[in-house]
């Protein structure tokens, strides 16, 4: 591990501590101001549904996208979200322009500076948005705009896509054809088969790479 890469992990892990206790602070603080303190015997089984229910998703994302981040823009995007739908596609387009291969520690670097401008701009958009909400808010609940705004996701990532999928065609046909299997024919819920899908497709890289199916530019 390199030096740069050691002061990433050092500052990332402070400031996410510090991030968490500030997100922590206001319900904290309030509750001891009103002496209102939530009922963990009500909340319990709700906490726990949505541990179990975005456990999937968590270990998916930290097999997924750490190799393709670095761990510069990692700790980045998880202290200030929006990470598939924003900071995941920023990365990777940054990536692309530079033609520069994800894993490199240049990649790390373009990563880094593509998600902090993305999270800059985040804030300044979310601020406009607060400020303009009110004024904006039936142009953008009108029957034109509603269905834009409801495929926003699907819209980024499956322009970016295209691009990552003809870069290894044989093993992104194998890997949507099993993905595809699984939530079609099998019938399992979409955040385990993201989660069985990044295990397989690892699993048929190496495979198809030992084989000499495929081969490593």
């Amino acid at each position: 591990m390199t030096d740069f890469e050691k002061k990433m992990h050092h500052d990332g892990r402070l400031y996410g501590w510090a991030m968490l206790i500030a997100i922590c602070a206001f319900p904290f603080f309030a509750s001891v101001r009103s002496g209102i303190w939530p009922d963990f015997k009500i909340i319990w089984p709700g906490v726990l549904t949505m541990w179990i229910l975005m456990a999937s998703y968590v270990l998916s994302e930290m097999i997924a996208f750490p190799p393709i981040l670095g761990p510069g823009s990692l700790y980045l995007t998880y202290i200030t979200g929006n990470l598939q739908n924003q900071k995941i596609p920023c990365a990777l387009s940054a990536m692309s322009i530079a033609g520069i291969e994800a894993g490199s520690e240049k990649a790390n670097a373009v990563s880094v500076v593509a998600v902090a401008v993305s999270s800059i701009t985040t804030t300044v958009i979310i601020a406009l948005g607060i400020v303009l909400m009110q004024p904006l808010t039936p142009v953008l609940n009108s029957a034109v705009l509603a269905p834009a705004f409801s495929n926003v996701v699907p819209a980024i990532f499956g322009a970016l896509a295209g691009l990552w999928l003809l870069k290894e065609f044989k093993v992104s046909v194998v890997s949507v054809v099993l993905c595809l299997l699984g939530i079609l024919v099998l019938k399992i819920d979409l955040q385990w088969v993201l989660l069985g899908g990044i295990a397989l497709t690892i699993i048929i890289a190496r495979f198809m790479y030992k084989t000499g199916i495929i081969k490593q530019e």
